[in-house]
């Protein structure tokens, strides 16, 4: 699993000059905002809102098919950024907050199409608030957090429910399907707690 950990210092940093790409000049020249991770980055959160415009429209398929597309590229970023030798700590960032972004705004479309009940709201949601909060927090005062494994696969199984719960909607209602959503999701959340519990100790 790409985690796009970034080192103490950008990619590029850690190349003489004279040895860089054209691509890791650019990064270089604007703090390492303009890259072919981040812009994948931004083009798959776009992609992502955009189905969740279909879905509040009640065209899920069409809809599923767009926010399935953007995570897709959520996994492309990395690989990227490991290929073309670009990971920096903006990157890092930008990938969490486009993930952090595009899961609330996702969890908001659910809430807005009440498919739904609030415990699974609240499942999917805390992880995706506490989080950034305390890496907020752990920034300010000198102690940066890196993505863990934990976090990522938390990430992973909130998606696989929010998918299932779409799914179940446009399908028609499935008891056993239903109930695997919601496992999933508890799961998630699970390990969301175990994540946060990482980036508080820094057993990251």
């Amino acid at each position: 699993m790409n985690l796009h950990r970034s080192s103490s210092q950008p990619d590029w940093d850690t190349i003489p000059e004279s040895d860089r790409t054209s691509i890791q000049r650019l990064a270089k020249a604007t703090n390492g905002l303009i890259t072919p991770p981040n812009i994948i980055t931004v083009i798959g959160l776009g992609i992502v809102i955009v189905g969740l415009l279909y879905i509040v429209n009640h065209d899920y398929w069409a809809g599923l098919t767009l926010v399935a597309i953007g995570r897709l590229l959520d996994i492309v970023d990395g690989i990227v950024a490991d290929k073309t030798g670009t990971k920096s700590s903006v990157g890092e960032i930008f990938d969490s907050a486009a993930d952090k972004t595009g899961t609330i705004f996702t969890v908001i479309t659910i809430i807005v199409i009440g498919i739904a009940e609030w415990w699974i709201i609240a499942a999917l949601l805390i992880p995706q608030i506490v989080i950034p909060l305390v890496s907020y927090y752990k920034k300010r005062t000198g102690n940066g957090v890196h993505p863990t494994r934990t976090g990522k696969i938390s990430m992973a199984l909130a998606w696989v429910g929010i998918v299932g719960l779409l799914l179940v909607t446009a399908i028609g209602s499935s008891t056993i399907a239903l109930t695997v959503v919601n496992i999933c999701i508890v799961i998630s959340f699970v390990l969301g707690m175990i994540a946060l519990w990482q980036y508080v100790t820094g057993r990251d």
